[in-house]
C-alpha cells in the first residue's frame, strides 16, 4: 500500500472526499478528526495493517504523514 491508498482509507474513516487529501494535512484542521473518528482510525489500522497503535503513539500524530508513518508508510 501506498501513501495515496492509505489517504482513501482515512478519508472513508472520516467520512470525507479523498481528493484533495495532503500528507502534511494537520488532523485539528479536518473537522471530522475528533474521537469517534480516532477509535475509527485505530480500528482500521488493525483490520488493514494488523498492527495496534498505542494511544500514546496516535496522541503525538500532527499531520496525515504522521498517521502514514504510525503504520510504516
Amino acid at each position: 500500500m501506498n501513501k495515496e491508498q492509505f489517504f482513501v482509507l482515512v478519508a472513508e474513516v472520516l467520512e470525507i472526499e479523498p481528493e484533495g487529501l495532503a500528507g502534511s494535512d494537520v488532523l485539528a484542521d479536518i473537522g471530522n478528526w475528533d474521537s469517534l473518528a480516532v477509535i475509527s482510525f485505530v480500528a482500521m489500522v488493525d483490520r488493514e495493517f494488523d498492527i495496534i497503535i498505542e494511544g500514546e503513539r496516535l496522541h503525538g500524530a500532527k499531520t496525515l504523514d504522521d498517521l502514514a508513518a504510525l503504520v510504516g508508510l
